[in-house]
């Protein structure tokens, strides 16, 4: 296939973990990419003559929508890091601008396109649901109350309420992505190699997790699946308890997993956000996923970790 003749797909947040590894899938199963960054030195190193890219503010322009014309599907994963720093007053506005504000600037580039794309996918997450020790939640379930939740439901209305109708939306409820690059893993590797490996306050909170590659097909299959609509859970079919994940985590790198953090510790040095990420958690199952016939290569966390800690 030429280049010329090749789907378009507009990418904006290409830069994340979920991103990186997606934009290289979809160049490698065919489709030629553009991405929206306001990061083009990065986008550069990373994808060497594999994309086109655009410096982008987030904000709504006239060409926004000539690139939103020429492609056959919009992916939008943008937004600011939600573990990457402290939630101040300042930081959660810079949560909810990053999200709201783009989601609503490509949507509007939606609604001016004569001709326009056949989905648009909206990154979303599992903090749609309440915290909850007990409770398991698939995509009918109601929305929690925690700031993570508000701010999951406002990302979503965006999208629901200002990408046009005769667009597929799909809104993508993403757990905890597994993944040596970046992320929670990434994160429990070192101090688990140093001995000083633990998990947070009880150890009971709930787990949510997918392995980055299911994440990235997940992604695929939905927008390649025309029956697709709505909310999606991307998580595997068997979340777990955060002290079970610490302990498999260990004994695939063959080391003791002792040291818990006590809750605490954990909300003096990270407050709001500790108490929302890393002591509390919910049991979110993919129901919809298996509806449209996907298939998980890594179902299990055994698995996940076998391959991932190789």
């Amino acid at each position: 296939m030429k280049p010329s003749e090749k789907k378009q797909i507009l990418i904006a947040g290409a830069t994340g973990l979920i991103g990186k590894e997606l934009t290289r899938t979809l160049v490698n199963v065919g489709y030629r990419v553009m991405i929206l960054t306001r990061s083009p030195n990065q986008v550069h190193e990373e994808f060497p003559d594999m994309v086109g890219y655009i410096e982008w503010g987030g904000i709504f322009t006239t060409w926004l929508v000539r690139e939103v014309e020429n492609s056959a599907a919009v992916i939008n994963l943008a937004g600011e890091g939600i573990a990457s720093k402290r939630w101040t007053r300042r930081r959660r506005m810079q949560l909810i601008r990053s999200r709201l504000g783009t989601t609503r600037a490509l949507a509007k580039a939606c609604h001016y396109s004569k001709k326009k794309p056949k989905v648009f996918l909206q990154a979303s997450a599992t903090g749609y649901y309440p915290l909850s020790l007990e409770g398991v939640y698939d995509e009918t379930s109601a929305p929690g109350k925690s700031f993570l939740s508000r701010l999951t439901v406002d990302w979503e209305a965006v999208a629901l309420h200002e990408v046009p109708e005769d667009i597929r939306l799909v809104l993508l409820r993403t757990g905890v992505v597994l993944s040596t690059k970046g992320g929670m893993l990434q994160q429990l590797i070192m101090p688990i190699k140093l001995f000083a490996g633990g998990w947070f306050g009880t150890g009971n909170q709930f787990v949510s997790w997918i392995h980055l590659e299911d994440e990235v097909r997940a992604i695929i299959h939905l927008m390649e699946s025309k029956n697709a609509k709505g909310p999606f859970n991307l998580t595997s079919p068997s979340s777990l308890p955060q002290k079970e994940l610490v302990k498999m985590v260990a004994q695939k790198l063959s080391r003791p997993a002792w040291l818990p953090i006590p809750s605490i510790t954990v909300k003096l040095l990270f407050g709001q956000m500790g108490k929302e990420l890393l002591l509390s958690g919910n049991n979110v199952i993919p129901y919809k996923l298996n509806s449209v016939g996907f298939e998980f290569k890594y179902p299990t966390l055994d698995e996940a970790l076998s391959e991932l800690l190789k």
